[in-house]
């Protein structure tokens, strides 16, 4: 069996428009497990799993504070990067739905980005590849 990123954790103070964002974004996807912490470190926890059979967003609530802005030099995640086959597609959904694009990625050849924050400020890249050959996905020197 090859190894592969299975799921990322991310706390939010209002787990439903994090969930909204991304089934808007990527419909395909589904909550496809949730559930309740009665004390998380002292606190009640709802919490959500968001994506397909192979991997998912973990999403809990119970979150305080914001994120920084993903342009300052601070410690922790940027943003999580999710591969979508069209593109514009995502973006068309995403402003039907009311989410403002944040900015485009750099030019490529072989691959497009956008990238959209939630209104915790969590950074979302998504990528479309315009090439199965990861010689030309992969080339950082274009």
């Amino acid at each position: 069996m090859k190894s592969y990123f299975e799921h990322a954790n991310i706390t939010v103070i209002n787990p439903e428009h994090t969930i909204n964002f991304l089934l808007s974004a990527i419909p395909e996807w589904e909550v496809r497990g949730s559930g309740k912490m009665d004390n998380w470190f002292g606190k009640f926890i709802n919490w959500y799993h968001v994506g397909d059979d192979d991997s998912y967003i973990a999403i809990q609530g119970g979150g305080e504070g914001r994120v920084k802005d993903w342009k300052e030099h601070w410690t922790g995640v940027k943003h999580l990067g999710i591969v979508v086959p069209n593109i514009q597609n995502v973006i068309d959904r995403l402003l039907v739905a009311g989410f403002e694009l944040d900015h485009f990625g750099g030019n490529h050849p072989y691959r497009k980005s956008v990238y959209y924050l939630d209104e915790h400020r969590i950074q979302f890249e998504f990528i479309e590849y315009l090439s199965d050959e990861a010689s030309y996905k992969n080339d950082y020197k274009l």
